[in-house]
């Protein structure tokens, strides 16, 4: 058995941004490296006390693969739009290679 007690919330929401972030394209560790992480890291903390968990989770269940924004009730989706307009999304494949 580990030392660390995981709050079981806490990573439930930690695992629904994980999830809303690769359903947008955004990659965490391209996003950390904007501004010195502060969107970023502002983005954590507001999901860390955010009170739509299940919502989240459920919401996450039906939605598309892919997104285009976050939901209404995110209150992430606005840190969110601002990586994706500052093009902080995944990198993309190179397609045209010559092979």
């Amino acid at each position: 058995m580990s030392g660390f007690d995981v709050d079981p919330g806490l990573l439930r929401r930690m695992e629904n941004m994980s999830e809303m972030m690769r359903r947008l394209g955004l990659d965490p560790l391209t996003a950390t490296r904007h501004c010195g992480g502060t969107v970023f890291g502002s983005a954590v903390r507001v999901c860390e006390g955010c009170p739509a968990t299940d919502v989240c989770h459920d919401w996450l269940e039906r939605a598309a693969a892919t997104l285009y924004k976050a939901p209404g009730f995110c209150p992430n989706g606005d840190r969110f739009a601002q990586l994706l307009a500052e093009g902080r999304a995944l990198p993309q494949p190179k397609t045209g290679t010559g092979k």
